[in-house]
């Protein structure tokens, strides 16, 4: 851990338009890559806790895949229905091609 950030991905390992999920601190978490730009929200749907990472990112929205959801990854919001509570997000780093992870 470095200053409460620990490390969670490569870049590498994420593509464009990409979302993966890891395991981090006993919390599901998906990693997204918009554009080149890292974005972490927690890997399940406020709808039915579903893992969002089965989903589709289009832009900065995740999609849920079971029941049509969408969230904005950079603030969590809930954008549509059947979702209303918004999606924990989290602070993420990038140095080289580490990723990083704030956990509070």
């Amino acid at each position: 851990m470095n200053n409460g950030f620990m490390r969670i991905a490569k870049r590498s390992e994420i593509l464009p338009g990409e979302i993966k999920p890891f395991f981090v601190d006993n919390e599901s978490i998906a990693i997204c890559n918009v554009g080149g730009k890292f974005y972490a929200i927690k890997d399940e749907c406020t709808h039915m806790e579903f893992p969002l990472s089965d989903g589709v990112l289009d832009s900065e929205t995740i999609i849920c895949a079971y029941h049509g959801a969408e969230f904005n990854v950079k603030t969590g919001e809930a954008l549509c229905m059947p979702a209303v509570e918004a999606v924990e997000t989290y602070k993420l780093r990038v140095e080289g091609d580490d990723i990083y992870i704030l956990f509070d």
